[in-house]
Protein backbone atom coordinates (compact mmCIF):
# COMPACT_ATOMS: atom_id res chain seq x y z
CA UNK A 1 0.00 0.00 0.00
CA UNK A 2 2.77 2.20 0.54
CA UNK A 3 4.60 1.24 -2.14
CA UNK A 4 1.16 2.55 -4.45
CA UNK A 5 0.71 5.39 -2.72
CA UNK A 6 4.70 6.80 -3.14
CA UNK A 7 4.32 6.21 -7.16
CA UNK A 8 0.81 8.02 -7.38
CA UNK A 9 3.12 11.50 -5.42
CA UNK A 10 5.52 10.65 -7.84
CA UNK A 11 3.07 10.50 -10.57
CA UNK A 12 1.17 13.72 -9.81
CA UNK A 13 4.86 15.19 -9.45
CA UNK A 14 6.01 14.74 -12.96
CA UNK A 15 2.44 16.11 -13.90
CA UNK A 16 3.15 18.99 -12.46
CA UNK A 17 6.38 19.53 -13.65
CA UNK A 18 4.72 19.28 -17.65
CA UNK A 19 1.89 21.38 -17.10
CA UNK A 20 4.98 24.40 -15.79
CA UNK A 21 7.26 23.11 -19.07
CA UNK A 22 4.38 23.72 -20.99
CA UNK A 23 3.38 26.71 -19.59
CA UNK A 24 6.47 28.53 -19.77
CA UNK A 25 7.24 27.81 -23.49
CA UNK A 26 4.00 29.15 -24.42
CA UNK A 27 4.74 32.22 -22.25
CA UNK A 28 8.20 32.78 -23.70
CA UNK A 29 6.68 32.06 -27.49
CA UNK A 30 4.17 34.22 -26.65
CA UNK A 31 6.77 37.04 -25.13
CA UNK A 32 9.00 36.45 -27.95
CA UNK A 33 6.64 36.96 -30.29
CA UNK A 34 5.18 39.87 -28.97
CA UNK A 35 8.91 41.41 -28.83
CA UNK A 36 9.42 40.86 -32.47
CA UNK A 37 5.38 42.26 -33.54
CA UNK A 38 6.80 45.63 -31.11
CA UNK A 39 10.06 45.45 -33.38
CA UNK A 40 8.28 45.48 -36.35
CA UNK A 41 5.95 48.03 -35.46
CA UNK A 42 8.63 50.48 -34.20
CA UNK A 43 10.93 49.63 -37.19
CA UNK A 44 7.59 51.02 -39.21
CA UNK A 45 7.25 53.59 -37.54
CA UNK A 46 10.62 54.62 -38.00
CA UNK A 47 10.67 54.35 -41.15
CA UNK A 48 7.26 56.80 -41.33
CA UNK A 49 8.93 59.25 -39.72
CA UNK A 50 12.60 58.91 -41.20
CA UNK A 51 14.24 62.04 -41.63
CA UNK A 52 15.31 62.94 -45.47
CA UNK A 53 19.08 62.25 -46.50
CA UNK A 54 20.98 65.23 -46.00
CA UNK A 55 22.24 67.01 -49.23
CA UNK A 56 25.99 67.89 -49.77
CA UNK A 57 27.16 70.92 -48.49
CA UNK A 58 27.57 74.13 -49.87
CA UNK A 59 31.50 73.77 -50.51
CA UNK A 60 30.71 69.97 -51.36
CA UNK A 61 28.63 70.64 -54.12
CA UNK A 62 30.76 73.62 -55.59
CA UNK A 63 34.05 70.90 -55.78
CA UNK A 64 31.72 68.93 -57.15
CA UNK A 65 30.28 71.48 -59.94
CA UNK A 66 33.84 72.87 -60.40
CA UNK A 67 33.34 76.44 -58.94
CA UNK A 68 34.35 76.27 -56.16
CA UNK A 69 37.12 79.45 -56.17
CA UNK A 70 39.43 79.05 -52.95
CA UNK A 71 41.08 82.69 -52.14
CA UNK A 72 43.03 83.86 -49.33
CA UNK A 73 41.33 87.09 -47.43
CA UNK A 74 44.63 88.74 -49.00
CA UNK A 75 44.20 87.99 -52.71
CA UNK A 76 40.21 88.95 -51.86
CA UNK A 77 40.96 91.90 -50.76
CA UNK A 78 42.89 92.89 -53.48
CA UNK A 79 40.42 91.84 -56.14
CA UNK A 80 37.53 93.36 -54.25
CA UNK A 81 40.02 96.81 -54.44
CA UNK A 82 40.02 96.69 -58.18
CA UNK A 83 36.61 96.65 -58.39
CA UNK A 84 35.14 98.06 -56.20
CA UNK A 85 32.43 100.73 -57.36
CA UNK A 86 32.42 102.82 -54.41
CA UNK A 87 36.24 103.31 -54.97
CA UNK A 88 35.78 103.89 -58.84
CA UNK A 89 33.84 106.59 -57.93
CA UNK A 90 36.40 108.23 -55.46
CA UNK A 91 38.85 107.67 -58.67
CA UNK A 92 36.46 109.94 -60.28
CA UNK A 93 36.42 112.69 -58.16
CA UNK A 94 39.99 113.01 -57.83
CA UNK A 95 39.79 113.08 -61.83
CA UNK A 96 37.51 116.19 -61.56
CA UNK A 97 39.67 118.12 -58.93
CA UNK A 98 42.56 117.74 -61.25
CA UNK A 99 40.36 119.37 -63.70
CA UNK A 100 39.55 122.07 -61.27
CA UNK A 101 43.48 122.81 -60.53
CA UNK A 102 44.06 122.89 -64.67
CA UNK A 103 40.82 125.37 -65.02
CA UNK A 104 42.05 127.42 -62.50
CA UNK A 105 45.86 127.71 -64.15
CA UNK A 106 44.09 128.78 -67.11
CA UNK A 107 43.81 132.60 -65.79
CA UNK A 108 47.60 132.49 -66.96
CA UNK A 109 47.22 130.96 -70.66
CA UNK A 110 47.94 134.22 -73.01
CA UNK A 111 45.23 135.60 -74.82
CA UNK A 112 45.15 137.34 -78.64
CA UNK A 113 43.13 139.22 -79.66
CA UNK A 114 43.03 140.39 -83.78
CA UNK A 115 40.90 142.95 -84.95
CA UNK A 116 40.02 143.78 -88.87
CA UNK A 117 37.76 146.54 -89.48
CA UNK A 118 37.02 149.05 -92.47
CA UNK A 119 34.77 152.63 -92.80
CA UNK A 120 34.29 156.00 -94.43
CA UNK A 121 33.39 158.88 -92.62
CA UNK A 122 32.08 162.23 -94.11
CA UNK A 123 31.87 165.62 -92.65
CA UNK A 124 31.13 169.14 -94.20
CA UNK A 125 34.03 171.72 -94.99
CA UNK A 126 33.83 173.74 -92.15
CA UNK A 127 37.56 174.50 -91.36
CA UNK A 128 39.86 176.58 -94.33
CA UNK A 129 42.53 174.09 -93.13
CA UNK A 130 40.67 170.75 -93.63
CA UNK A 131 39.48 172.24 -97.25
CA UNK A 132 38.67 169.32 -99.61
CA UNK A 133 38.78 168.49 -103.07
CA UNK A 134 34.91 168.56 -103.44
CA UNK A 135 32.00 170.36 -100.92
CA UNK A 136 32.65 167.84 -98.05
CA UNK A 137 35.98 166.25 -96.71
CA UNK A 138 35.62 161.60 -96.59
CA UNK A 139 38.23 159.52 -95.50
CA UNK A 140 38.31 156.17 -95.67
CA UNK A 141 40.20 153.95 -93.34
CA UNK A 142 41.15 150.24 -93.37
CA UNK A 143 42.61 148.49 -89.81
CA UNK A 144 44.36 145.26 -89.16
CA UNK A 145 45.23 144.90 -85.09
CA UNK A 146 46.88 142.62 -83.18
CA UNK A 147 47.40 142.38 -79.35
CA UNK A 148 48.35 139.00 -76.45
CA UNK A 149 47.62 139.63 -73.18
CA UNK A 150 49.42 137.30 -70.60
CA UNK A 151 48.68 137.39 -66.94
CA UNK A 152 51.26 136.57 -64.47
CA UNK A 153 51.85 134.74 -61.32
CA UNK A 154 53.12 138.11 -59.42
CA UNK A 155 49.66 139.67 -59.63
CA UNK A 156 50.85 141.48 -62.65
CA UNK A 157 50.16 141.53 -66.24
CA UNK A 158 51.55 142.29 -69.86
CA UNK A 159 50.13 143.29 -72.78
CA UNK A 160 52.04 143.64 -76.56
CA UNK A 161 49.62 145.50 -78.94
CA UNK A 162 51.03 146.11 -82.60
CA UNK A 163 48.57 148.05 -84.86
CA UNK A 164 48.19 148.78 -88.95
CA UNK A 165 46.07 150.87 -90.69
CA UNK A 166 45.52 152.79 -94.06
CA UNK A 167 43.64 155.70 -94.40
CA UNK A 168 42.68 157.53 -98.24
CA UNK A 169 41.18 161.54 -97.43
CA UNK A 170 40.43 164.06 -99.64
CA UNK A 171 41.34 166.66 -97.92
CA UNK A 172 43.92 168.88 -99.88
CA UNK A 173 46.07 169.91 -96.43
CA UNK A 174 47.11 165.73 -96.22
CA UNK A 175 50.57 165.39 -97.15
CA UNK A 176 49.75 161.33 -97.09
CA UNK A 177 46.70 159.99 -99.76
CA UNK A 178 46.71 157.44 -98.81
CA UNK A 179 48.56 157.20 -95.60
CA UNK A 180 50.02 153.70 -93.84
CA UNK A 181 50.66 153.96 -89.70
CA UNK A 182 51.74 151.22 -87.87
CA UNK A 183 52.64 150.94 -83.97
CA UNK A 184 53.65 148.45 -81.13
CA UNK A 185 53.15 149.37 -77.64
CA UNK A 186 54.23 147.05 -74.64
CA UNK A 187 52.33 147.30 -71.41
CA UNK A 188 53.31 145.68 -68.12
CA UNK A 189 51.30 146.54 -64.99
CA UNK A 190 52.66 145.40 -61.34
CA UNK A 191 51.11 145.70 -58.03
CA UNK A 192 53.20 146.36 -55.46
CA UNK A 193 50.64 146.62 -52.02
CA UNK A 194 47.44 145.06 -52.82
CA UNK A 195 47.30 141.72 -54.51
CA UNK A 196 51.12 141.64 -54.70
CA UNK A 197 51.43 138.32 -52.91
CA UNK A 198 48.27 137.13 -53.19
CA UNK A 199 44.95 137.42 -55.04
CA UNK A 200 41.49 135.87 -56.24
CA UNK A 201 43.53 133.70 -58.84
CA UNK A 202 46.19 132.64 -56.48
CA UNK A 203 44.00 131.86 -53.88
CA UNK A 204 41.62 130.10 -55.96
CA UNK A 205 44.88 128.00 -57.16
CA UNK A 206 45.57 127.17 -53.81
CA UNK A 207 42.31 126.03 -52.91
CA UNK A 208 41.64 123.95 -55.78
CA UNK A 209 45.18 122.11 -54.90
CA UNK A 210 44.34 121.36 -50.68
CA UNK A 211 41.00 120.09 -52.22
CA UNK A 212 43.06 117.62 -54.18
CA UNK A 213 44.76 116.73 -50.80
CA UNK A 214 41.28 116.59 -49.19
CA UNK A 215 40.44 113.84 -51.83
CA UNK A 216 43.53 111.25 -51.58
CA UNK A 217 42.76 111.91 -47.74
CA UNK A 218 39.40 110.74 -48.33
CA UNK A 219 40.33 108.14 -50.95
CA UNK A 220 42.56 106.82 -48.55
CA UNK A 221 39.75 106.96 -45.90
CA UNK A 222 37.18 104.93 -48.01
CA UNK A 223 39.47 102.15 -48.78
CA UNK A 224 40.72 101.34 -45.59
CA UNK A 225 37.04 101.25 -45.03
CA UNK A 226 36.47 98.84 -47.49
CA UNK A 227 39.23 96.70 -46.62
CA UNK A 228 37.70 96.55 -43.30
CA UNK A 229 34.62 95.53 -44.54
CA UNK A 230 35.67 93.72 -47.00
CA UNK A 231 37.81 91.58 -44.45
CA UNK A 232 34.84 91.21 -41.92
CA UNK A 233 32.51 89.79 -44.25
CA UNK A 234 35.29 87.12 -45.36
CA UNK A 235 35.33 86.10 -41.51
CA UNK A 236 31.56 86.27 -41.97
CA UNK A 237 31.72 83.91 -44.67
CA UNK A 238 34.32 81.82 -42.43
CA UNK A 239 31.83 81.58 -39.74
CA UNK A 240 29.06 80.78 -41.24
CA UNK A 241 30.93 77.92 -42.97
CA UNK A 242 32.28 76.19 -39.88
CA UNK A 243 28.94 77.18 -38.41
CA UNK A 244 27.84 74.89 -40.80
CA UNK A 245 30.29 72.06 -40.49
CA UNK A 246 29.29 72.39 -36.90
CA UNK A 247 25.76 71.87 -37.41
CA UNK A 248 26.78 69.49 -39.75
CA UNK A 249 28.37 67.58 -36.57
CA UNK A 250 25.66 67.76 -34.71
CA UNK A 251 23.14 66.06 -36.66
CA UNK A 252 25.51 63.24 -37.44
CA UNK A 253 26.01 62.51 -33.58
CA UNK A 254 21.79 62.54 -33.72
CA UNK A 255 22.03 60.34 -36.21
CA UNK A 256 24.49 57.93 -34.37
CA UNK A 257 22.06 57.96 -31.45
CA UNK A 258 19.05 57.13 -33.29
CA UNK A 259 20.83 54.39 -34.91
CA UNK A 260 22.17 53.49 -31.06
CA UNK A 261 18.73 53.46 -29.72
CA UNK A 262 17.23 51.55 -32.20
CA UNK A 263 19.89 49.04 -31.45
CA UNK A 264 18.86 49.21 -28.05
CA UNK A 265 15.35 49.21 -28.46
CA UNK A 266 15.67 45.93 -30.40
CA UNK A 267 17.60 43.69 -27.75
CA UNK A 268 15.18 45.42 -25.26
CA UNK A 269 17.85 47.77 -23.18
CA UNK A 270 15.48 51.27 -24.29
CA UNK A 271 12.43 51.64 -24.73
CA UNK A 272 10.90 52.99 -28.17
CA UNK A 273 10.33 56.49 -27.30
CA UNK A 274 13.94 57.01 -26.89
CA UNK A 275 14.25 56.65 -30.84
CA UNK A 276 11.61 58.89 -31.27
CA UNK A 277 13.22 61.39 -28.97
CA UNK A 278 16.30 61.29 -31.25
CA UNK A 279 14.72 61.46 -34.36
CA UNK A 280 12.47 64.89 -32.97
CA UNK A 281 16.04 65.62 -32.09
CA UNK A 282 17.81 64.87 -35.13
CA UNK A 283 14.76 66.92 -37.22
CA UNK A 284 15.55 70.15 -35.11
CA UNK A 285 19.20 70.31 -35.69
CA UNK A 286 18.22 69.22 -39.33
CA UNK A 287 16.33 72.81 -39.47
CA UNK A 288 19.67 74.75 -37.79
CA UNK A 289 21.10 73.17 -40.83
CA UNK A 290 19.13 74.48 -43.05
CA UNK A 291 19.50 78.22 -41.24
CA UNK A 292 22.94 77.56 -41.40
CA UNK A 293 22.92 77.15 -45.02
CA UNK A 294 21.04 79.94 -45.78
CA UNK A 295 23.56 82.24 -43.75
CA UNK A 296 26.28 80.67 -46.01
CA UNK A 297 24.65 82.22 -48.99
CA UNK A 298 23.50 85.68 -47.63
CA UNK A 299 27.21 86.30 -46.49
CA UNK A 300 28.26 84.99 -50.03
CA UNK A 301 26.43 87.22 -51.67
CA UNK A 302 27.16 90.53 -49.35
CA UNK A 303 31.19 89.71 -50.07
CA UNK A 304 30.30 89.38 -54.03
CA UNK A 305 28.32 92.96 -53.87
CA UNK A 306 31.48 94.33 -52.46
CA UNK A 307 33.78 92.55 -54.79
CA UNK A 308 31.83 93.62 -58.24
CA UNK A 309 28.49 95.54 -58.76
CA UNK A 310 28.87 93.48 -62.26
CA UNK A 311 25.97 90.73 -61.84
CA UNK A 312 28.04 88.96 -65.21
CA UNK A 313 31.10 88.83 -63.70
CA UNK A 314 32.67 85.11 -62.75
CA UNK A 315 32.28 85.62 -59.11
CA UNK A 316 28.52 85.77 -58.98
CA UNK A 317 28.86 82.08 -61.10
CA UNK A 318 31.56 80.80 -58.34
CA UNK A 319 31.61 80.34 -54.47
CA UNK A 320 34.01 81.67 -52.77
CA UNK A 321 35.78 79.11 -50.12
CA UNK A 322 38.12 80.81 -47.90
CA UNK A 323 41.44 79.49 -48.11
CA UNK A 324 42.24 81.25 -44.73
CA UNK A 325 41.23 79.20 -41.24
CA UNK A 326 40.39 81.32 -38.09
CA UNK A 327 43.08 80.31 -36.18
CA UNK A 328 44.15 82.12 -33.11
CA UNK A 329 46.82 84.57 -33.67
CA UNK A 330 47.46 87.24 -30.47
CA UNK A 331 47.69 90.56 -31.71
CA UNK A 332 49.73 92.66 -29.34
CA UNK A 333 49.56 96.59 -29.23
CA UNK A 334 50.41 99.15 -26.73
CA UNK A 335 47.34 101.58 -25.72
CA UNK A 336 49.73 104.58 -25.61
CA UNK A 337 51.55 103.78 -28.57
CA UNK A 338 48.29 102.71 -30.56
CA UNK A 339 46.60 106.48 -29.90
CA UNK A 340 49.46 108.54 -30.79
CA UNK A 341 49.07 106.61 -34.24
CA UNK A 342 45.64 107.18 -34.93
CA UNK A 343 46.31 110.36 -33.99
CA UNK A 344 49.34 110.50 -36.44
CA UNK A 345 47.32 108.68 -39.20
CA UNK A 346 43.59 109.44 -39.03
CA UNK A 347 42.50 110.87 -42.23
CA UNK A 348 39.77 112.63 -40.69
CA UNK A 349 42.53 114.84 -38.48
CA UNK A 350 44.29 115.22 -41.85
CA UNK A 351 41.43 116.75 -43.32
CA UNK A 352 40.49 119.31 -40.54
CA UNK A 353 44.37 120.31 -40.81
CA UNK A 354 43.36 121.04 -44.81
CA UNK A 355 40.63 122.80 -44.01
CA UNK A 356 42.40 125.09 -41.13
CA UNK A 357 44.85 125.74 -44.92
CA UNK A 358 41.84 126.77 -46.55
CA UNK A 359 40.47 129.19 -43.97
CA UNK A 360 43.99 130.95 -43.87
CA UNK A 361 43.81 131.22 -47.75
CA UNK A 362 40.65 132.93 -47.54
CA UNK A 363 41.83 134.88 -44.62
CA UNK A 364 44.52 136.12 -46.62
CA UNK A 365 42.71 137.17 -49.43
CA UNK A 366 40.22 138.80 -47.33
CA UNK A 367 42.78 140.65 -45.75
CA UNK A 368 44.45 141.64 -49.09
CA UNK A 369 41.30 143.27 -50.36
CA UNK A 370 41.22 145.89 -47.41
CA UNK A 371 45.15 147.01 -48.48
CA UNK A 372 45.37 150.18 -50.82
CA UNK A 373 46.11 149.32 -54.35
CA UNK A 374 49.02 150.53 -55.67
CA UNK A 375 50.36 149.54 -58.93
CA UNK A 376 52.64 150.36 -61.24
CA UNK A 377 52.18 150.90 -64.83
CA UNK A 378 54.61 151.24 -67.19
CA UNK A 379 54.49 151.58 -71.39
CA UNK A 380 57.24 151.70 -74.04
CA UNK A 381 56.42 151.83 -77.94
CA UNK A 382 57.00 153.31 -80.96
CA UNK A 383 55.18 154.21 -84.40
CA UNK A 384 55.84 154.24 -87.84
CA UNK A 385 54.42 155.78 -91.34
CA UNK A 386 54.71 155.94 -94.76
CA UNK A 387 52.71 157.16 -97.52
CA UNK A 388 53.27 158.22 -101.56
CA UNK A 389 55.79 161.20 -102.22
CA UNK A 390 53.73 164.68 -102.88
CA UNK A 391 55.10 168.02 -104.16
CA UNK A 392 54.93 172.16 -103.80
CA UNK A 393 54.16 173.76 -105.92
CA UNK A 394 57.91 174.49 -106.76
CA UNK A 395 58.39 170.52 -107.81
CA UNK A 396 60.15 170.24 -103.92
CA UNK A 397 59.36 167.18 -102.11
CA UNK A 398 57.61 167.11 -98.90
CA UNK A 399 58.02 164.04 -97.49
CA UNK A 400 61.42 162.81 -96.31
CA UNK A 401 62.59 160.22 -98.27
CA UNK A 402 62.61 157.35 -95.48
CA UNK A 403 58.77 157.56 -94.96
CA UNK A 404 57.89 157.38 -98.80
CA UNK A 405 56.56 153.88 -99.50
CA UNK A 406 53.94 151.69 -98.56
CA UNK A 407 52.27 149.35 -95.32
CA UNK A 408 56.50 148.09 -95.52
CA UNK A 409 57.86 150.34 -95.36
CA UNK A 410 55.73 151.77 -91.88
CA UNK A 411 56.62 148.87 -90.03
CA UNK A 412 60.56 149.58 -91.08
CA UNK A 413 60.08 153.23 -89.53
CA UNK A 414 58.57 151.59 -86.12
CA UNK A 415 62.52 150.60 -85.35
CA UNK A 416 64.54 152.84 -87.38
CA UNK A 417 63.35 156.54 -87.10
CA UNK A 418 63.12 156.86 -83.47
CA UNK A 419 59.31 157.67 -83.09
CA UNK A 420 58.88 156.25 -79.82
CA UNK A 421 57.25 156.56 -76.89
CA UNK A 422 57.53 156.01 -73.34
CA UNK A 423 55.48 156.44 -69.83
CA UNK A 424 55.60 155.51 -65.74
CA UNK A 425 52.48 155.99 -63.44
CA UNK A 426 51.12 155.00 -60.80
CA UNK A 427 47.46 153.62 -59.93
CA UNK A 428 46.30 154.40 -56.16
CA UNK A 429 42.93 153.35 -55.36
CA UNK A 430 42.35 153.88 -51.43
CA UNK A 431 39.17 152.17 -49.83
CA UNK A 432 38.21 154.68 -46.80
CA UNK A 433 35.56 151.63 -45.53
CA UNK A 434 34.35 147.91 -46.12
CA UNK A 435 32.19 146.65 -43.98
CA UNK A 436 31.69 143.76 -46.27
CA UNK A 437 35.13 142.40 -46.27
CA UNK A 438 35.16 143.21 -42.57
CA UNK A 439 32.04 141.18 -41.73
CA UNK A 440 33.62 138.34 -44.08
CA UNK A 441 36.48 138.47 -42.53
CA UNK A 442 35.16 138.30 -38.97
CA UNK A 443 33.24 135.09 -40.39
CA UNK A 444 36.05 133.64 -41.38
CA UNK A 445 37.87 134.17 -38.20
CA UNK A 446 34.72 132.08 -36.47
CA UNK A 447 35.21 129.23 -39.09
CA UNK A 448 38.51 129.04 -37.55
CA UNK A 449 37.88 128.91 -33.97
CA UNK A 450 34.84 126.12 -34.94
CA UNK A 451 37.29 123.70 -36.84
CA UNK A 452 40.12 124.45 -34.40
CA UNK A 453 37.21 123.02 -31.68
CA UNK A 454 36.02 120.46 -34.15
CA UNK A 455 39.27 118.83 -34.53
CA UNK A 456 39.93 119.03 -30.53
CA UNK A 457 36.24 117.03 -30.11
CA UNK A 458 37.87 114.53 -33.27
CA UNK A 459 40.79 114.33 -31.27
CA UNK A 460 38.89 113.01 -28.09
CA UNK A 461 36.60 110.68 -30.05
CA UNK A 462 39.48 109.07 -31.68
CA UNK A 463 40.96 108.43 -28.24
CA UNK A 464 37.82 107.22 -26.79
CA UNK A 465 37.89 104.60 -30.05
CA UNK A 466 41.12 103.54 -29.43
CA UNK A 467 40.57 102.72 -26.04
CA UNK A 468 37.66 100.85 -26.56
CA UNK A 469 39.24 99.21 -29.64
CA UNK A 470 42.57 97.76 -27.07
CA UNK A 471 39.72 97.02 -24.55
CA UNK A 472 37.84 95.05 -27.05
CA UNK A 473 40.54 93.39 -27.90
CA UNK A 474 41.59 92.24 -24.61
CA UNK A 475 38.01 90.74 -23.95
CA UNK A 476 37.55 88.80 -27.22
CA UNK A 477 41.46 87.35 -26.15
CA UNK A 478 39.55 86.47 -23.14
CA UNK A 479 36.69 84.53 -24.58
CA UNK A 480 38.76 82.98 -27.18
CA UNK A 481 40.94 81.50 -23.86
CA UNK A 482 36.96 80.81 -21.96
CA UNK A 483 35.29 79.22 -25.05
CA UNK A 484 38.42 77.15 -25.88
CA UNK A 485 37.95 75.80 -22.19
CA UNK A 486 34.25 75.63 -22.48
CA UNK A 487 34.19 73.32 -25.70
CA UNK A 488 37.11 70.85 -24.12
CA UNK A 489 35.11 70.28 -20.92
CA UNK A 490 31.83 70.17 -23.31
CA UNK A 491 33.84 67.19 -25.46
CA UNK A 492 34.34 65.67 -22.48
CA UNK A 493 31.20 65.53 -20.85
CA UNK A 494 29.67 63.89 -24.09
CA UNK A 495 32.54 61.46 -23.98
CA UNK A 496 31.77 60.61 -20.35
CA UNK A 497 28.03 60.42 -20.57
CA UNK A 498 28.08 58.68 -23.78
CA UNK A 499 30.05 55.52 -21.78
CA UNK A 500 27.83 55.73 -18.89
CA UNK A 501 24.52 55.67 -21.28
CA UNK A 502 26.71 52.41 -22.46
CA UNK A 503 26.74 50.96 -19.08
CA UNK A 504 22.86 51.91 -17.99
CA UNK A 505 23.90 54.44 -16.10
CA UNK A 506 22.67 57.84 -17.70
CA UNK A 507 19.34 58.20 -20.23
CA UNK A 508 19.12 59.29 -23.46
CA UNK A 509 18.17 62.66 -23.24
CA UNK A 510 21.41 63.25 -21.14
CA UNK A 511 23.21 62.53 -23.90
CA UNK A 512 21.43 64.64 -26.62
CA UNK A 513 21.36 66.94 -24.35
CA UNK A 514 25.33 66.58 -24.16
CA UNK A 515 25.46 66.63 -27.45
CA UNK A 516 23.88 70.19 -27.99
CA UNK A 517 25.73 71.46 -25.17
CA UNK A 518 29.07 70.81 -27.64
CA UNK A 519 27.47 72.17 -30.34
CA UNK A 520 27.08 75.39 -28.70
CA UNK A 521 30.54 75.24 -27.04
CA UNK A 522 31.98 74.84 -30.90
CA UNK A 523 29.89 77.46 -31.73
CA UNK A 524 30.51 79.71 -29.00
CA UNK A 525 34.10 79.03 -29.73
CA UNK A 526 34.64 79.78 -33.23
CA UNK A 527 32.42 83.15 -32.93
CA UNK A 528 34.48 84.24 -30.41
CA UNK A 529 37.99 83.78 -32.65
CA UNK A 530 35.73 85.59 -35.18
CA UNK A 531 34.88 88.40 -32.69
CA UNK A 532 38.74 88.50 -32.18
CA UNK A 533 39.65 88.74 -35.85
CA UNK A 534 37.18 91.38 -36.51
CA UNK A 535 38.73 93.08 -33.36
CA UNK A 536 42.23 93.06 -34.49
CA UNK A 537 40.62 94.32 -37.79
CA UNK A 538 38.74 97.04 -35.85
CA UNK A 539 41.56 98.56 -34.27
CA UNK A 540 43.80 98.39 -36.98
CA UNK A 541 41.02 100.39 -39.19
CA UNK A 542 41.03 103.37 -36.10
CA UNK A 543 44.73 103.47 -36.07
CA UNK A 544 44.66 103.60 -40.08
CA UNK A 545 47.19 100.72 -39.91
CA UNK A 546 44.98 98.31 -42.00
CA UNK A 547 46.81 99.27 -45.94
CA UNK A 548 50.61 98.89 -43.97
CA UNK A 549 49.54 95.14 -41.98
CA UNK A 550 47.56 94.22 -44.99
CA UNK A 551 51.12 95.04 -47.11
CA UNK A 552 48.84 97.48 -49.82
CA UNK A 553 49.80 101.04 -50.98
CA UNK A 554 47.70 103.28 -52.75
CA UNK A 555 48.24 103.18 -56.27
CA UNK A 556 45.73 105.21 -58.03
CA UNK A 557 47.44 105.95 -61.07
CA UNK A 558 46.79 103.00 -62.06
CA UNK A 559 43.48 103.78 -63.07
CA UNK A 560 41.70 100.21 -61.78
CA UNK A 561 43.94 99.17 -59.07
CA UNK A 562 42.97 101.55 -56.33
CA UNK A 563 45.62 99.71 -53.89
CA UNK A 564 48.41 97.32 -55.31
CA UNK A 565 50.87 94.38 -53.37
CA UNK A 566 53.83 96.10 -51.79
Amino acid sequence: MNTFHTSRRGGKRLSLVGVLAIASLTVTLFWGSGRRALAQEHEQGAQATRVPRLPMSPIEQAEKDGTALHISLKELTKLALQNNLDIAISETNEAMYQQKVIQTHGYYDPTINLVLSTGRTKSANTNITNTSTTTFNQRDTANWNFSITQYVPTGGGFTGIFNSSRSDTNQTASLFTPQFSSSMQFQFTQPLWRNRRVDQTRSTVKLANLDIKTNDSKFKQNVTNTIASIQSLYWDLVAAIRNYQIKRESVDLAALSVEQNKAKVEIGTLASITVTEALATQAARIIDLIQAKETIQNTENNLRNMISSDRNADIWHQTIVPADSPDFQEYKVDLDRAIETALKNRPELEQYDIQLQQNDVTRRMQMNSKKWQFDVVGTIGSNGTAGPQSYSSTGAPKIPPQFVGGILNAYRSIFTEGLYLWSVGFNVQIPLRSRTMDSQLAQTEIARRQLLMNRTKAEQNIIVQIRTAVEALETSRQRVETARISRQLAQEELEGETQRLDAGLSQNFLVLQRQADLSAAQGAELQALITYKKAVITLQQYMYKLLEENDFEIAKSTGKNAAESK
